[in-house]
């Protein structure tokens, strides 16, 4: 993805001057009235209202954080398959025909006597959730004498170096349930043979779980902290940035805090991705207006002339890109079977309208309230500007 927003800006900054003056005289002869409109009533009533904007905000903000903190989220991938794949059903067949739900795997040192294994079994087999265990030992318990049973069945269970156990589990994957099973399993097993491994669906999900919010909460600081220091140097201020980035940062509390309220469960990778994609493709409207609101304070113009002109001046290209967002990962999130992509589509849609609805309400009220110490923090505005 970063790949290509570098070869996006490339090709924007040389290949599309080069083929605009080339058809030139194309696209004056097809020249249109534009079909937008200009928005003047929106940049008017965000000017006007910008009082009882910034009291708006104030009220969903709580609400807008507490849904963000309160989203639930699903690892198991079988979910977000369709129903009509052959693996899907499959699984759903030994659910409901075999009780096998997950399964768990455990490797102890091949020289543990018997009774040591058994006596681990019967420990984990007390455990709830546990639907059964299996183990070379558990298989002939003092009925069945070992040199008597075939070398197939002991290449299944021993290695050279461990042997297997098998332990099926009621629990469905990704589950609290089933995470603290594995823990206990876990403390169990290794009170037995500390050099024991666990692996299996059940411990490899709880690992994925693990890294999934550790991975969330060091991609979305590091992205944030990555912008902040870019905005930092390109805007030559150090309230902007917090000021763009909290209006931002806003519009994707609401967009993933929506889903809280509507009792839907996110892939775990929503997080991540929408925290990442919706700040980095929707800065740029908040930029735009920034940057044309800053040159026009240079010019001496007070601070609700100059926040009105700029808003006038971007709304239709914010517009225009929002829209097009929208309509690209709308068209996939609508059409995609797998539960995962549409999710994420419809996700990215819904945040590139509440950006764009952000942008033109929310960040113009943020200028005219902070514009004294915008122009106080910020390089070039400090004694070239009467502040109003």
């Amino acid at each position: 993805m970063a790949k290509g927003v570098l070869i996006g800006l490339i090709c924007a900054v040389t290949i599309l001057p080069a083929a605009i003056l080339m058809f030139d005289k194309a696209i004056e002869k097809t020249r249109h009235k534009e079909i937008l409109p200009k928005f003047t009533k929106v940049r008017d009533f965000s000017i006007k209202h910008y009082k009882a904007i910034i009291v708006v905000f104030l009220i969903i903000l709580p609400f807008a954080v507490y849904g963000y903190t309160h989203t639930e989220n699903y690892y198991n991938l079988d979910k977000s398959l369709p129903d009509t794949l052959q693996g899907v059903q499959a699984n759903n067949e030994l659910k409901e025909k075999f009780g096998i739900v997950s399964t768990e795997l455990v490797l102890v040192d091949k020289d543990m006597p018997d009774y040591k294994v058994n006596q681990m079994l019967d420990e984990i087999n007390n455990l709830d959730g546990i639907d059964m265990t299996l183990s070379y030992a558990s298989i002939s318990k003092g009925q069945i004498p070992k040199e008597i049973l075939p070398d197939e069945i002991k290449s299944i269970f021993q290695s050279d170096k461990y042997q297997m156990i098998i332990i099926s589990s009621k629990y469905e994957l990704a589950t609290n349930e089933l995470n603290n099973q594995v823990e206990k399993v876990k403390e169990i097993v290794k009170r037995y043979d500390s050099n024991a491994l666990l692996a299996g669906e059940g411990p490899l999900m709880t690992d994925l779980v693990e890294i999934s919010d550790h991975d969330f909460n060091s991609v979305n600081s590091s992205s944030i902290g990555i912008i902040f220091i870019l905005m930092i140097i390109t805007l030559k201020s150090i309230s902007l940035p917090f000021i763009l980035l909290a209006a931002i940062e806003f519009a994707i509390f609401i967009n993933m805090g929506i889903p809280a309220y509507t009792n839907t469960v996110l892939p775990f990778v929503a997080s991540i991705v929408i925290g990442t994609i919706q700040l980095g493709a929707t800065i740029d409207y908040a930029i735009l207006i920034t940057t044309k609101y800053k040159g026009l304070r240079k010019e001496e113009k007070d601070k609700k002339e100059a926040v009105s002109e700029a808003l006038g001046t971007s709304i239709s290209s914010i517009v225009v890109s929002a829209l097009c967002f929208f309509g690209a990962t709308f068209g996939v999130g609508a059409y995609s079977k797998i539960e995962m992509i549409s999710s994420l589509c419809t996700l990215m849609s819904r945040g590139a309208i509440i950006s764009m609805v952000t942008v033109v309400t929310v960040l113009p009220a943020f200028l005219l309230v902070f514009d004294k110490l915008i122009c106080k923090t910020t390089i070039g505005m400090k004694n070239e500007n009467k502040v109003n």
